[in-house]
């Protein structure tokens, strides 16, 4: 699939609407059934509020995560990750890890792999949580109207009702194309017949997170969908750990040259540190160093990062030969290279470090090959005058 246009970020105009369609609904229900709220209830009515609001936000997403991993596992997968943006759980190397504060740019959802014993059902495993909520909501105003419930809890449940519908959107919207949500994944999948992509996708994620898993890398040509160009960054990956001049080349090449069809803040980093490394496997640092100006001071601080491996590769080009900035190349000789507890990718940690001393030696070479031009222009200078 070939687009001329990058996915756009519609998520607030999204919201706003149906921030809109989920108070004129509330309305709706409250005109139906007669309901005053104006009564004197026993709580403040600000404490009323701020327990709606809690009730409302964590119990729709809980429902929808459960809902996930349950319909997850029984369509043949197994839970990589589950995050609730204060905290989280990760497998890592078959153990599972638990995981405090906001992490991987991630905020709230469940990261799942395919079982190799069993067969896949993609379309049960992401239409998981939306079954769930349909059904707990269903159950919810079934009881609450079965048992005749006080004014006050019919208010409560049905107001908090509305976070469901927040939640459907938030997850299952296929027009939210800043990430790549269960329904943007599934109107991929279905129409464009991208099953594989998203496994193999899938499958490169789990090889990740374990130190003897193994990327798969394939060929996807022009090809720019979403899934597609996710897949791009595994290959980008994948020939870090091969180390071969040529496989590193293309695989860069071709994400870098289509990186705005990424979606997703992480992979947009990726796809950013891939477009700045072509540009450096090529010598092209004239261009580089245009392209690096023109970004914003947070993307060009992340480029040259010493927090993460994958930007410490770029920084060194940019610092040593581009800038030709002996304290920020100095900043990154003296960093501490991030342990095996705290990089993300747990599997690919060895080979990035050791393709980063590659790029050490490249980057010092082709600064004594600079000294030694700059000295032979002087010289020629010198003997002019």
């Amino acid at each position: 699939m070939k687009r001329k246009d990058p996915y756009a970020n519609l998520s607030w105009p999204i919201y706003i609407i149906f921030v809109v369609l989920g108070c004129l609904f509330a309305k709706l229900i409250f005109d139906g059934l007669k309901i005053n709220a104006s009564y004197n209830w026993k709580m403040p009515i600000y404490l009323y509020d701020v327990l709606l609001l809690l009730y409302g936000l964590v119990a729709s997403i809980l429902v929808y995560v459960i809902g996930k991993v349950i319909f997850s596992k029984i369509g043949g997968f197994n839970i990589q990750s589950v995050s609730l943006v204060l905290f989280g759980f990760r497998k890592v190397n078959g153990k599972t890890k638990f995981i405090l504060g906001h992490q991987d740019d991630f905020n709230c959802g469940v990261e799942i792999v395919p079982n190799n014993k069993k067969k896949q059902n993609i379309d049960l495993a992401l239409w998981g949580g939306t079954i769930s909520t349909i059904f707990v909501v269903g159950v919810t105003y079934a009881l609450i109207f079965a048992l005749n419930a006080s004014i006050v809890t019919k208010c409560f449940f049905i107001l908090s009702s509305v976070f469901y519908v927040f939640t459907l959107v938030a997850f299952m919207l296929p027009v939210r194309l800043d990430n790549l949500n269960d329904g943007f994944s599934l109107l991929l999948i279905k129409k464009y017949k991208l099953e594989e992509t998203y496994l193999r996708n899938k499958r490169n994620l789990s090889a990740l997170f374990d130190d003897n898993g193994e990327l798969e890398y394939f060929d996807y040509g022009e090809n720019n969908d979403p899934l597609s160009m996710e897949g791009k960054v595994y290959n980008f990956l994948y020939a870090i750990r091969t180390k071969d001049e040529e496989t590193i080349k293309k695989a860069t090449s071709s994400l870098s040259s289509s990186y705005k069809f990424l979606v997703g803040e992480e992979s947009q980093k990726y796809g950013q540190i891939a477009l700045g490394f072509e540009k450096c496997l090529n010598h092209e640092f004239k261009e580089l160093k245009l392209h690096f100006w023109k970004l914003d001071s947070s993307t060009r601080k992340y480029l040259r990062s010493i927090k993460r491996l994958e930007s410490m590769k770029v920084g060194y080009y940019i610092e040593g030969v581009v800038e030709k900035s002996v304290e920020g190349y100095q900043e990154l000789q003296k960093a501490t290279v991030p342990s095996s507890k705290s990089y993300r990718y747990n599997g690919q940690l060895k080979y990035e470090l050791e393709y980063l001393e590659i790029v050490k030696k490249n980057v010092e070479e082709l600064k004594d090959i600079e000294i030694e031009v700059e000295k032979d222009q002087e010289n020629k200078e010198d003997e002019g005058e």
